[in-house]
């Protein structure tokens, strides 16, 4: 069910680069400069969320720093830095920063079909998907790959095939040394709370509350009460105020819109109770938090 619901990201058709000062992503199809390889990005972005999404790839993820969430067909994990984790083809998945440090995740798409006995090493990994780079090795390789890409120097195609496979060889040896299935935590996700996740990340405002929810999805409160706290660590009113917090530390950083403008886009009841919750939850007023962070 989980994954019908979901949408399909298709494969790159042509070579390019994407560059923004929160995303920084090169797409490169099989079927041109590289074989296996198909995309391969990074994202600081504080409020980063990407919906429930499948594709035909596998997707390797990379916490360099800060604190996030995922989900696996309905799996739910959490991940902090020096994280990776895997998803196969055809999986369901979504994920989002999480907390008040920055946020940073490096990720690649890539097809094994042309190295089958690597696929089949990918395909055995379990239900364990949340490992460590321990002595940050993996960091190092896609570093490696995005300075052969970026600077495009004597043989930089030849030398990025080389990092690929390294890096690919170096997962599989990562997760071969912990098959044990440890678990990581991971629990499954009841499909309401996916649901009430993608809502509140698609509708961020701070008048919801756990009736409006209740109501819009059509489950008791205290059922969602009880589920969301025990799957995500955090009543759903805490989630909420993270979200809207994070969400107005974006605009006032990376837009110019006015204090009282925010306010609005969040639905609080006025310009002053939005200054309020601000100052409660960051120590600092809007317009202070603007001005210390953009005049530096």
């Amino acid at each position: 069910m989980e994954k019908k619901r979901s949408t399909k990201y298709n494969t790159p058709k042509d070579s390019r680069l994407l560059e923004s000062d929160k995303e920084i992503r090169f797409e490169l199809p099989y079927e041109t400069e590289f074989e296996n390889l198909s995309y391969i990005g990074v994202v600081l972005y504080e409020t980063w969320h990407v919906p429930g999404h499948h594709h035909e790839h596998f997707e390797l993820c990379y916490v360099e720093s800060g604190q996030g969430w995922f989900t696996i067909d309905g799996s739910y994990y959490t991940v902090s830095q020096g994280d990776l984790f895997i998803t196969k083809p055809g999986e369901s998945h979504q994920g989002a920063a999480a907390g008040d440090l920055p946020f940073r995740l490096y990720y690649l798409g890539f097809n094994l079909e042309q190295m089958r006995s690597l696929e089949v090493e990918y395909y055995k990994i379990g239900f364990n998907r949340v490992e460590k780079d321990e002595n940050g090795l993996i960091k190092s390789i896609f570093d490696n790959i995005f300075d052969e890409l970026r600077m495009k120097i004597f043989l930089s195609k030849t030398m990025v095939q080389g990092l690929f496979i390294q890096l690919l060889v170096s997962i599989v040896r990562i997760y071969k040394a912990s098959s044990q299935e440890r678990n990581h935590g991971a629990k499954k996700l009841p499909s309401d709370i996916i649901e009430v996740l993608n809502y509140l990340h698609a509708e961020i405002r701070a008048d919801l509350t756990i009736n409006d929810l209740a109501h819009q999805f059509h489950i008791s409160r205290s059922h969602l009460a009880r589920e969301f706290k025990e799957h995500l660590g955090v009543t759903i009113g805490e989630y909420i105020r993270s979200l809207c917090l994070d969400k107005a530390k974006h605009l006032l950083l990376e837009t110019g819109e006015s204090v009282s403008s925010i306010a609005v886009k969040l639905h609080f009841t006025s310009i002053h109770t939005f200054s309020i919750f601000f100052k409660r939850h960051s120590g600092k007023s809007p317009l202070e938090f603007r001005n210390h962070n953009t005049s530096r």
